[in-house]
């Protein structure tokens, strides 16, 4: 393995497996994760949800071991057993004493190269997902940004469809969907394994050599990056508040301008200090909840705003958001401003680095999203070099009305076009 920054660590299995490990002197526990480049991306037209149902249907059983025992075994242990699948990459992960590195290692191996995929468990677990898409369905603020990404990413886009599918794409996901997804993307050539705490880099390295070989390259994941919408998507549900959403498309994961663009976050609503949080709520007292947040993709990114209110105070709400967001494109931030977001983004980051989980996480997610990783040292060089005048840049670039995608859930679709009407163009 050779050092990419000090003190971590990167190297190749003979199965092409890909290996990230940062060892953490005086931790007795260590996080792995393997991360598959797969995700919601990738499922075929008309099964979407394909990605996350093969995550779920691995933890069914392998072809040593019952889901039972692959429980059992984690718990004996002392370690917890999980998996995500997001729009771009699924991963597996584990926490567990450094001693029982082997032991978790053999099980994440086991899920992501030999599931059972037993036919008596796919009715079933199509019942599980389906009861995680309604509770997703019955949340507002679910649905309203499911909402935004269907048309900021418009089209049929990928990216705009939900990772966890649909009642009637995941209805439609048989037997044979799961093992063809498995074969094509469940390759070593497009995974990566991670490893932080407890563990020395060479031992880590001499486990991934034990990860099975396949034959071929692994699917090269073709992708077409996305063409950013516009306009207001509504949704209509009998609740009390109004769950407002825009959307601004912004830049890739490996853009320079992500610094910049996390200190812009951090300043419009990235926190309790920020515009959106001190004006909306605590000046006006107008909602409870109100944020902005960043997103980014192999070739495309987005900063949104949230916020959730009475139906009646909807226009002053969108109001003062849009007012912050101009000051913002108008005038640069106060330094002294710029100076408390970098703070805070700088201490955040480094909080999250003393946890091994926080730096497996950051790990596999460069990683799968393409980049290489940076010592926490440049990360938080990079965000000290952000200026007042590269954050007005930014704003003034990105977020504009002609740029905006909204979104909204709430009791009456006409009233909501009637308020957001000197906002966004409406039908």
């Amino acid at each position: 393995m050779t050092e990419i920054y000090p003190g971590c660590f990167a190297g190749e299995a003979s199965s092409g497996l890909r290996v990230l490990a940062e060892p953490m002197p005086g931790f007795r526990s260590v996080a792995l994760g393997l991360w598959v480049q797969a995700g919601g991306r990738e499922d075929p037209p008309g099964k979407e949800g394909l990605a996350h149902f093969v995550e779920h249907m691995t933890f069914k059983g392998t072809t040593r071991r019952s889901a039972l025992e692959i429980a059992q075994s984690i718990d004996a242990l002392g370690g917890h057993l999980n998996a995500a699948t997001t729009a771009e990459y699924t991963f597996f992960y584990t926490e567990v004493l450094s001693a029982h590195l082997p032991e978790a290692w053999d099980i994440l191996v086991e899920l992501v190269t030999s599931p059972r995929f037993a036919p008596e468990d796919l009715p079933r677990e199509r019942v599980v997902v389906a009861e995680e898409i309604r509770a997703a369905e019955d949340d507002p603020e679910d649905t309203a940004f499911r909402l935004l990404g269907e048309l900021l990413w418009r089209d049929g886009h990928p990216l705009g469809k939900p990772v966890i599918g649909r009642l009637d794409s995941v209805a439609r996901i048989e037997l044979e969907d799961l093992w063809r997804f498995f074969g094509r993307h469940y390759h070593p050539r497009e995974m990566v394994f991670v490893a932080c705490g407890g563990a020395d880099p060479e031992k880590v390295f001499s486990l991934a050599e034990r990860f099975p070989a396949r034959e071929g390259a692994g699917d090269p994941r073709p992708r077409t990056p996305p063409q950013a919408g516009t306009g207001l998507a509504l949704a209509e549900r009998d609740i009390n508040q109004v769950h407002l959403v825009l959307g601004f498309p912004t830049v890739p994961a490996s853009a320079p301008e992500r610094y910049a663009l996390e200190v812009l976050n951090a300043l419009l609503g990235g926190g309790v200090s920020s515009r959106l949080f001190q004006r909306v709520r605590e000046e006006l007292g107008l909602v409870y909840a109100v944020f902005s947040a960043t997103a980014y993709f192999s070739d495309a990114g987005v900063l949104s705003v949230y916020a959730a209110a009475e139906e009646k105070k909807l226009p002053q709400v969108a109001a003062a958001i849009w007012e912050e967001i101009e000051a913002l494109r108008r005038a640069p931030p106060a330094p002294g401003d710029v100076d408390r977001a970098v703070q805070r983004l700088c201490n955040a980051f480094l909080l999250n680095l003393d946890d091994p989980s926080g730096r497996m996480v950051r790990l596999g997610t460069l990683a799968a999203l393409g980049r290489k990783p940076a010592s926490p040292e440049e990360v938080v060089q990079r965000f000290r070099q952000v200026t007042p005048e590269a954050v007005q840049e930014l704003a003034h670039r990105f977020l504009g009305s002609e740029r905006a995608a909204w979104a909204a859930v709430g009791p009456s679709g006409e009233r909501i076009r009637r308020a957001l009407r000197p906002f966004v163009e409406v039908a």
